[in-house]
């Protein structure tokens, strides 16, 4: 259902589920925020903690609107409902369990202003824990092509965008997104095949036909827990949605040959991360993962063994660094 777009206004999505402990933090930084002209809607999805006791405590709000739903849905589908009861030109998928500073909506919004051709304008994270300590940030993770033209704020064709989405997901997480309503008329919502990677996809979707807008002020508090989505999922299902997406773009993206050799490569050096893990799951997991990448892409399988040399590799290279390390705790 198309809504017919409230120019100016940005449409913040919270689907709440089974985070009362950190709906505070969410709620009091997206009511913080310099951009005035904000919509708020949660949806609560029916959790079993105290959640809506702590929502209900902001619906005097006059920004804040909240739904509870009585049934369960999922975080896609609750997502996605949130875009379809809601108007802004803009529309922020704010994570229940993140905050961010109060300036992010206003530097994200000011980047879609300036650049028209953007479909998404996402800014740098800060990693944090429970209690908000800095663990660290995204930026510093990137492959050195991202670091080097993302060290200012920039306007990244899509094409561009898409090669960095191949290597690691550059966009970290949705909290840190600003979308352009228009492009989900253009390129659909997020996708429920997908359970860990569904922003992941949605992202390569929109740079397929949209730029994407950069600002490298760290404004997004992206939190780590044991109950995240990626934290309570299995790596047999992680690490094949990491295959079925990143090997179907190797298909579909405009790649020379060399590209589609690289990017190949890269993904068996994702799986060779699993399979060499301390834990023996990747081990396990191997005849399945297998059969998937021959039911993918089989030539990937071709550039299993550069990209487990180059896993062999990088453990080799660390590994004096940790027995240093190991030494000197003793």
């Amino acid at each position: 259902m198309k809504q017919e777009s409230g120019v100016g206004v940005v449409s913040v999505v919270v689907a709440s589920y089974n985070h009362a402990g950190f709906l505070p933090r969410r709620m009091d930084s997206l009511l913080g925020q310099t951009y005035p002209n904000t919509e708020i809607l949660v949806i609560d999805d029916c959790s079993p903690d105290n959640s809506v006791d702590v929502l209900r405590s902001y619906e005097g709000q006059p920004s804040v609107r909240l739904l509870v739903r009585d049934k369960n849905g999922g975080w896609v589908a609750v997502s996605n409902q949130g875009v379809e009861l809601t108007t802004g030109e803009f529309v922020l998928f704010a994570n229940c369990d993140d905050d961010c500073d109060a300036r992010m909506i206003e530097r994200l919004v000011d980047a879609m202003r300036q650049h028209p051709s953007a479909g998404i304008a996402f800014c740098r994270s800060l990693m944090v824990d429970e209690d908000g300590t800095v663990l660290g940030d995204d930026f510093s993770i990137r492959e050195d092509a991202f670091r080097a033209r993302c060290s200012g704020d920039v306007l990244l064709p899509g094409s561009e965008a898409s090669r960095f989405l191949m290597h690691s997901c550059v966009i970290p997480n949705l909290s840190a997104a600003l979308i352009r309503r228009d492009c989900f008329d253009t390129v659909g919502y997020l996708s429920s095949e997908y359970k860990v990677c569904c922003d992941w996809d949605l992202f390569f979707r929109i740079a397929a036909r949209y730029d994407v807008a950069y600002v490298a002020e760290p404004l997004n508090y992206f939190r780590q827990h044991r109950s995240t989505i990626r934290s309570v999922t299995k790596d047999r299902v992680v690490f094949e949605e990491y295959f079925r997406l990143l090997l179907g773009q190797v298909r579909t993206l405009e790649l020379t040959s060399f590209e589609r050799m690289r990017y190949r490569t890269h993904v068996m050096y994702l799986w060779a991360v699993h399979v060499l893990s301390p834990s023996a799951n990747g081990v396990s997991n191997i005849p399945y993962h297998l059969k998937r990448i021959v039911q993918l892409d089989p030539l990937a399988l071709v550039f299993a063994i550069p990209g487990g040399v180059l896993r062999l590799a990088e453990l080799m290279f660390k590994a004096p660094r940790k027995l240093i390390g190991l030494l000197g705790t003793r």
